[in-house]
């Protein structure tokens, strides 16, 4: 095949996966299954170099042509790019995952779930806080605004977080009260946005129970049925 046709064959995704991009590694099966944050470290014609993802303080362990899907967020939309372990480099300097692509990026639906407005006290638990610093780690007060089957948004007071720093990928635990009962559910940071002396921060649900998702699923069509009367 001539070279141009070779070009114009090729997926197209370097104006989508740009040094410095942070995303999220989701390992859809196996025992490793699971996500973990990572970033761009270098674009090439044929293989894109990732942050090597952690799991439990250690290298996620990664073998040739293992296949995975890498999402990450551009302007107001959401891409996942399919991927396969091209080779692991932890021999100069930080631990690089070279990866194939394999096709073009899928634009993703953000609103995959029905989101309501609350207003409900919450507790939120940074569990990177806890592994940096045990002795700072705390369950902050905060604000939730919003809520649906996939997350929710929070808002808290900077001065609240004192030496605490939030990054995209985080996982969070946060606590609430739901139908006379309290629920604790694990989820990660997919958007922080500054406001003056305001954080406002989305967090994606790892999983759900099922007695908690029917409980949320009620509330949330009740208040669905309000807001349409």
């Amino acid at each position: 095949m001539p070279k141009d046709e070779m070009d114009a064959a090729a997926p197209d995704y370097s104006s989508k996966l740009q040094i410095g991009k942070k995303g999220e590694i989701a390992v859809n099966a196996g025992i490793y299954k699971g996500c973990y944050p990572s970033r761009v470290e270098d674009v090439r014609p044929d293989s894109v170099a990732l942050a090597y993802p952690i799991m439990k303080g250690a290298l996620l362990p990664a073998y040739r042509e293992m296949n995975f899907t890498f999402t990450l967020e551009d302007g107001a939309a959401l891409y996942a790019f399919d991927m396969s372990v091209r080779r692991v480099d932890t021999q100069s300097g930080p631990p690089i995952l070279w990866a194939n692509v394999n096709g073009s990026p899928k634009r993703i639906q953000r609103r995959q779930f029905l989101r309501m407005s609350c207003l409900w006290d919450i507790k939120v638990f940074h569990l990177e806080g806890e592994m940096n610093n045990s002795m700072s780690a705390a369950w902050f007060p905060a604000k939730a605004i919003d809520i649906s089957l996939g997350g929710y948004k929070f808002v808290i007071g900077r001065n609240i977080l004192g030496d605490t720093a939030f990054e995209l990928g985080d996982m969070m635990f946060v606590r609430f009260e739901l139908a006379s009962a309290e629920q604790m559910l694990t989820g990660r940071i997919t958007r922080i946005v500054r406001r003056g002396d305001i954080l406002e921060v989305g967090v994606g649900f790892d999983s759900l129970p099922v007695s908690t998702e029917k409980k949320l699923f009620e509330y949330i069509r009740q208040q669905e049925i309000m807001f349409r009367e």
